[in-house]
């Protein structure tokens, strides 16, 4: 068992098999003092200047992925659809570029710029600025493609980027775990910070667990819903519609995010049979690691299917799920953005 797993069967004690709460960890509790001291002096400390468009930051305050990506993606397509010019931030998590800010490209290698910012741009066609100073990147991206919108990827805990609008996204499944900061829980901030943000959005229906601990801060629900197929042919990326996808029956399922459980579910909610191939978050893939059998569909989700493009193969099949919010939702943003007062 690999040190995350240990970890969320701890962290994620309801919803992960694990053995009990954050108290069966006793001796990471002045780690997790500290941990919190210095997330306070970090906030205090940062006074950031406002930017001349408005910033809406997407981020959670759990370690791991949440589904926040795929609600940036619906945002900024929203935003385009009616006439915005909209542009996307992000540290770059995994990647490693030659120089800040770095312009993603439909070229670009995920070892540079990142796998989800790489994402970003082939789900939406955006322009993706990645720098780990996010302010850095929202200058460049209106200073060089004119964006009236800037949408930070995560960053909620970046605080040296001011933002006009904070939404926090919570695992409908797992939500806040046993409710402990780093290292002892799965949390980055106190659960306090959910009163802080302006919407809490849920992805997927909350359970029990999630309704218990912060039912009162609830916003919104969002659903992922599988949308359309991508294979990465060579140089060209083949779009096709969610009925000409693999065939359904016996499938790999193939995913290195943050809950792996849920796009398993989502395949198995298809028809398909899972043969479930879990990796850890952004893991970086080698070719050897996918010789299966040859035959059977390998299906796995954008974020992997990028890190694969240099060794594709035909019978491997990559699931866009695209998010679904209530007309509420995008009201309350349009009402932020015709509010906006430019500085």
């Amino acid at each position: 068992m690999s040190l995350e797993d240990w970890l969320n069967k701890r962290w994620y004690p309801a919803t992960d098999g694990g053995a009990g709460s954050g108290s069966h960890l006793p001796l990471l509790a002045p780690l997790e003092m500290a941990f919190r001291h210095g997330s306070r002096w970090r906030k205090q400390r940062n006074q950031p200047a406002p930017l001349p468009v408005p910033v809406i930051v997407v981020g959670n305050i759990t370690v791991g992925g949440v589904g926040k990506t795929p609600l940036v993606a619906e945002l900024g397509r929203w935003l385009q659809e009616r006439g915005r010019k909209p542009g996307i931030i992000s540290r770059g998590y995994g990647g490693r570029a030659k120089h800040y800010p770095y312009n993603v490209t439909a070229q670009s290698h995920p070892l540079e710029s990142g796998d989800e910012p790489l994402m970003l741009h082939l789900m939406t066609g955006l322009p993706v600025m990645v720098s780990p100073k996010r302010v850095e990147a929202a200058e460049a991206l209106i200073a060089e493609h004119g964006c009236d919108v800037i949408l930070s990827d995560d960053g909620l805990q970046h605080y040296g980027l001011w933002r006009s609008l904070e939404i926090c996204v919570i695992d409908g499944q797992r939500g806040l775990g046993n409710e402990h900061l780093l290292p002892r829980g799965p949390l980055r901030e106190s659960p306090a910070r959910l009163k802080d943000v302006d919407m809490v959005v849920v992805n997927g229906e909350a359970s029990e667990l999630v309704l218990s601990q912060c039912g009162e801060q609830l916003d919104f629900t969002m659903d992922l819903v599988p949308s359309r197929w991508h294979q990465f042919n060579l140089d060209q990326t083949s779009t096709l519609k969610l009925e000409s996808g693999p065939d359904i029956g016996p499938c790999h399922g193939v995913a290195a995010i943050g809950n792996p459980k849920r796009f398993f579910d989502a395949l198995r909610q298809l028809g398909y049979t899972v043969m479930e191939m879990a990796f850890p978050d952004h893991h970086q893939y080698s070719q050897q690691e996918l010789q299966l059998d040859g035959i059977t569909p390998v299906i796995m989700t954008m974020k992997d299917a990028v890190k694969c493009r240099d060794f594709w193969q035909s019978h491997w099949w990559a699931m866009e799920a695209t998010a679904q919010l209530p007309d509420l939702f995008y009201q309350r943003i349009h009402q932020h953005l015709e509010s906006f007062k430019s500085v």
